[in-house]
């Protein structure tokens, strides 16, 4: 997305409302929803078209958006009623790439998602497909960076942002990779070095060939580059790379900002592609927050959200295209963005995942993932590393009491409430006992209350069957495990 004046932004900012097919209309259940995140995702999905197996079918990069609003939202509550919409959008859409770079770089980000959500192998190799295709568009023009488009004339923030992202994404579910981290890094020593990032917000991008700069700054771009350097700091263990990000996400807090809350300076008349900005910054925020550990930009996050409900919903729920109000312009990619705040202002201190929240626990070195074998429900029974399959004794639900369970009823168990390292890690009838207590915490591992130690696979194992401990923590990748 480069300005305002492009005509890619004026073709999209035509948004075919009238005659949309809603296919999935709001169940009486959906009407009810208990959270104002839950009432707003349950609008969005009423633009849910089964034909394109898309939400907001007249869009392309902004039902990409749509799909990771609903997934972030199944990732922070454990709703599962949307699934069907990452299946729907993989069976009825065989190709994710475009002429525009930054839209590939939206789908690669869905399909990393998806396979954080399901382990389905088949969501991690479109990931790579549409990865791949992004990476034939980097060159040394300025340098280095991928372009915006195939027309190779501008080399657009959000394209490289979303490269970066997606590259250090895939490192970090690849076991042995070296080709995504060496993308991934690349692209940011060439991105630090640009001169895109200036007063600590990133400008819009560089034109080719004579390297001037695009100076806008957009709320997304600032989005963005947090995720980046996310997935780039938990690669490499650059810690550093976090303080980047705190630095640019508080200088876009107090830039993108009317009184407290979240403000694009195209408001009221933000439309098309803009009417997407907000919310991406703002899930991004809490992501940052969430492997931060901190509070810093949660009362941000709720005076925004409070702000939407407010003065930005009518009285059917959906919201429009600002967030300080008054309620206009609502399109699907309207409802997403406010979706997005909401679900976002959901966080406290990142330090655990919210309330109930549902999803696979993959390891970092072996890009397997905590499973119970064969299935099995029974009592002492060691869980192991294998495959992600999406099966339910790989499903691990965290609740606030700090428990750990698989069928709604085990628990995950240090054996015997043993504290020496070896000890092993199995399933047993919850009982709220400090052995099956348990922290995740923001650099990944997993650490019991009981023994103090952290959730281990033996011996660096990476093979399917590895045996799982306790062991002290030492920052060891076999100790460190992505929650989704």
């Amino acid at each position: 997305m480069k300005t305002v004046t492009l005509k890619r932004w004026t073709a999209r900012a035509v948004t075919a409302l009238l005659g949309l097919l809603l296919l999935i209309p709001a169940t009486p259940g959906a009407q009810a929803a208990p959270t104002p995140a839950a009432s707003s995702i349950a609008v969005l999905m009423r633009s849910y078209n089964a034909d394109t197996g898309r939400i907001d079918a007249n869009g392309w990069w902004t039902s990409a958006v749509s799909l990771s609003t609903v997934m972030t939202y199944r990732q922070a509550t454990g709703d599962t009623q949307y699934d069907y919409a990452i299946s729907g959008a993989f069976a009825k859409n065989s190709n994710f790439t475009n002429d525009y770079i930054d839209d590939t770089g939206w789908w690669a980000l869905v399909w990393i998602q998806a396979y954080d959500i399901t382990g389905n192998t088949n969501y991690l190799n479109m990931a790579k497909t549409t990865t791949n295709y992004m990476h034939n568009y980097w060159d040394s023009q300025c340098g280095g960076g991928v372009y915006w488009s195939t027309a190779k004339q501008y080399k657009a923030s959000i394209a490289n942002e979303l490269f970066l992202a997606a590259t250090a994404g895939l490192h970090n579910r690849i076991a042995g990779d070296t080709t995504y981290g060496g993308w991934a890094t690349d692209e940011w020593n060439w991105f630090k070095n640009s001169g895109l990032i200036s007063g600590n917000l990133v400008q819009d991008g560089l034109n080719v060939p004579n390297c001037t700069f695009s100076t806008a700054n957009y709320s997304y771009n600032q989005g963005v580059i947090l995720q980046g350097l996310i997935e780039q700091s938990r690669a490499t263990g650059d810690t550093s790379l976090l303080t980047t990000a705190t630095s640019i996400a508080t200088a876009a807090t107090a830039r993108f900002n009317h009184n407290g809350v979240l403000y694009d300076g195209c408001e009221p008349n933000c439309t098309g592609d803009g009417s997407a900005f907000k919310g991406i910054f703002a899930r991004y925020l809490r992501a940052l927050a969430t492997a931060r550990g901190t509070t810093q930009y949660d009362t941000f996050l709720t005076t925004t959200a409070d702000s939407i409900l407010a003065t930005d919903t009518n009285s059917s729920g959906q919201q429009g295209n600002s967030f300080v109000g008054p309620f206009a312009l609502w399109t699907p990619t309207t409802q997403a963005s406010a979706a997005e705040a909401l679900v976002a202002s959901l966080g406290g201190s990142g330090t655990t995942p919210p309330p109930a929240s549902t999803g696979v626990l993959r390891g970092q070195e072996s890009a397997r993932c905590v499973d119970v074998p064969n299935a099995t429900r029974n009592n002492s029974t060691q869980v192991a590393l294998w495959d992600c399959n999406g099966g339910a004794n790989q499903s691990w639900t965290s609740d606030t009491s700090g428990g750990l369970t698989v069928y709604g009823t085990k628990c995950l168990d240090v054996r015997t409430s043993g504290t020496a390292d070896g000890t092993p890690v199995q399933i047993y009838d919850c009982n709220g006992t400090a052995a099956q207590q348990w922290t995740l915490r923001p650099d990944g591992t997993v650490l019991n209350t009981g023994s103090a130690k952290c959730l281990d696979a033996t011996g660096h194992a990476t093979t399917n069957g590895t045996l799982l401990e306790i062991w002290t923590c030492n920052g060891g990748t076999n100790q460190k495990w992505a929650r989704s």
